[in-house]
């Protein structure tokens, strides 16, 4: 009995703590709804606070500018730039091209026109007998409306109903003609204001013809014949077709808002002479709106208040019209200087970066990824400036040069282009075969180069084997062919120990191995030597304009020292911030090595580069075995010029020539 009672008391606990949880998350939903709604009701009676709806703030008059926030200097900046009374830009320009706007919803205009039109007909036919010469002024009337109604809308329709995408235009003389005339209907003011003064004098003749038959005799006031006048024409039938008169001139979206003011003022002030003047003794003896109010006055008092309503109304929307032209060209400003900026930004990172680098980046929008290439041949140059001095000479000297230089530069654009890497102190370094389409391979952005584990000593390693490789016999002493761990051998001419990792490669290597492919991708060194030949010969020319007087003593002052070697290589960009595109591998260490202990005035190339350039029947000429840091002495070569920096197209075999 107790165990009953007392398991009953844990499961009326337990039904109240489940109730009063769920009551508590209900509370607690429901106040997080409450909160949220409030916020959004305070979020959007800001936003609502910020629009310039053309409201009248007479407070506002009296206050400092130091006052007012960012969102009311914008307002007042806008009511600076349109006129109060007209809403006229002051900037001509704006105005002349606002009213240039087309109007889209011309044709929902005279289709209203026209049924409104059709309406005052009807009234004008009930009304009263019509005499029958007024048949001709409503028949021309309404088949002018029904022809510009036509024509409003063929363009629509034809794209609706008869368009595809096949046929953009129509192929029918009439209906290319009709097509066309609706497009320029909408687009040009002088057609939309000739159209708009058609529709209100259609319904200024119309709403006239009611009273035309009233001759000036009848307005002698005589007791005996006031019946007979008081049937001339319907008073308050007449002005209430009066004020639909005036709404309608306000109807169209883009004629002038100060047009539109002035012929419904004029409308408006006629009608009320025609109260006062011409028919008061009708308008007199019409039902009033107040029994102690002067039938007259109730008719112009309707009138008015009419015009004055629709004034305000659109002036409203004349207001918030020009607010959002306002806005158009201030995004359109905006989007020409983001364009601006756009282009800017591409012409920096263009001459910052080689242009397809810097379409990758432009494109993928890659932040802290790895790109780099590799190439099975890049031809590599040092050009070194001997013995000029900074402090002496200035900077000034060195941008002319090297402007000149990247002059040179600029024709080698095409086909086999040359790259320039960068400019250290007085060396100058270009390569020449660093085209993305005869890349062996280029990073997919898909690889995680910060997932790959750090070796010991700090560096990250993406070796898959032993370093203890064997030689290779086809590749310079001291150089191993490195086995991948995905079981591709990719030979990279490197130092031993000038890496502690290399790439993993998703794809084998694919370079041609036929006499004309080897050809074409030695074609790489010839172009680097014929560029470095024009390079001499620039800095020949730069000496002899600029250079006349200075250090006569010196017999290489000023001269160029070249240096030239070729093999595979790896260029990329590495790093977060200052992006700078870079080689790496042998042939940048031969090229620096060939420029180091180069000869100044003439072009140091390495052996594998003289043949090269000789299968190409250019001379070079054995220098002698040269020591080189790292390699110890190697046989070196200088390219044979003449005194003009022409190259030598035969080859002349010297005394210890191995080759």
């Amino acid at each position: 009995m107790h165990d009953s009672r007392r398991m009953q008391r844990q499961r009326q606990a337990k039904k109240l703590s489940e109730a009063s949880k769920s009551n508590f998350m209900y509370n607690s939903t429901l106040q997080q709804y409450n909160q949220v709604r409030n916020q959004a009701k305070l979020e959007m009676c800001r936003e609502l606070d910020k629009m310039p709806i053309g409201r009248i703030q007479i407070m506002r008059i009296w206050r400092r500018n130091t006052h007012l926030t960012q969102d009311e200097l914008e307002e007042q900046n806008f009511r600076r730039n349109i006129t109060s009374f007209c809403l006229f830009f002051r900037h001509r320009d704006w105005e002349l091209h606002f009213m240039k706007e087309p109007d889209v919803m011309l044709k929902y205009s005279i289709a209203l026109c026209w049924l409104v039109y059709c309406g005052l007909l009807a009234i004008q036919l009930l009304s009263k007998d019509p005499r029958y010469h007024y048949w001709y002024i409503d028949g021309t009337t309404i088949c002018l409306l029904t022809l510009v109604l036509i024509v409003s809308w063929y363009k629509k329709l034809w794209i609706m109903y008869v368009s595809d995408a096949e046929q953009s235009l129509p192929q029918n003389p009439i209906s290319l003609y009709l097509y066309k005339a609706s497009d320029v209907m909408q687009r040009k003011i002088c057609l939309r204001l000739a159209i708009y003064f058609l529709v209100i004098a259609s319904y200024c003749a119309v709403t006239a013809m009611q009273v035309l038959d009233c001759g000036h005799e009848d307005n002698q006031v005589d007791e005996v014949k006031y019946e007979d006048r008081l049937f001339c024409f319907h008073p308050w039938i007449l002005t209430n077709c009066m004020t639909v008169v005036i709404g309608m001139t306000f109807l169209f979206t883009r004629i002038p808002f100060i047009i539109k003011t002035c012929l419904s003022a004029i409308i408006t002030f006629t009608y009320a002479l025609l109260v006062v003047v011409e028919f008061n003794y009708i308008y007199a003896s019409s039902p009033s709106t107040n029994v102690n109010f002067n039938a007259e006055y109730s008719h112009i008092l309707l009138i008015f208040i009419t015009l004055g309503i629709f004034h305000l109304m659109e002036r409203q929307s004349e207001f918030i019209a020009k607010v959002d032209y306002s806005w158009k060209r201030q995004l359109l400003k905006k989007q020409d200087d983001a364009f601006i900026t756009n282009d800017t930004i591409k012409v920096l990172l263009k001459n910052i970066l080689p242009s397809h680098v810097a379409d990758f980046y432009l494109s993928n929008q890659q932040q802290n990824e790895l790109y780099y290439e590799e190439y099975d041949n890049v031809a590599v140059m040092f050009a070194s400036i001997k013995n000029f001095d900074t402090d002496k000479i200035g900077l000034r000297v060195l941008n002319e040069i090297i402007c000149d230089f990247d002059d040179v530069l600029n024709k080698y654009a095409d086909n086999i282009r040359v790259e320039k890497i960068k400019v250290a102190n007085w060396t100058y370094m270009a390569a020449c075969g660093l085209d993305v389409s005869r890349s062996e391979q280029v990073n997919a952005p898909q690889m995680k180069f910060r997932n790959v584990s750090l070796m010991p000593n700090g560096r990250r390693s993406r070796y898959g084997g032993s370093r203890n490789s064997d030689p290779d016999p086809n590749l310079p002493g001291g150089v191993h062919r490195v086995p991948h761990g995905n079981g591709s051998n990719i030979a990279l001419d490197l130092e031993l120990g000038q890496y502690e990792g290399n790439v993993i490669t998703n794809a084998p290597r694919a370079s041609g191995n036929g006499p004309s492919n080897q050809r074409r991708s030695n074609e790489v060194v010839l172009v680097m030597a014929q560029f470095a030949l024009d390079l001499m010969r620039t800095m020949r020319r730069f000496n002899a304009e600029n250079m006349q007087t200075e250090y006569e003593g010196s017999t290489d002052y000023g001269m160029l020292r070249i240096g030239i070697s070729h093999g595979r290589a790896m260029a990329g960009v590495v790093g977060n911030s200052k992006p700078h595109y870079d080689i790496w591998g042998n042939p940048v260490n031969m090229a620096s090595r060939m420029d180091s202990t180069g000869v100044p005035g003439q072009i140091q190339v390495t052996e594998k580069t003289a043949v090269i350039l000789r299968n190409f029947n250019i001379q070079c000429n054995y220098r002698g075995m040269t020591f080189v840091k790292g390699r110890g002495n190697i046989p070196t070569y200088i390219l044979g010029t003449d005194e003009h920096y022409n190259a030598f197209l035969k080859h002349r075999p010297d005394a210890g020539d191995t080759t």
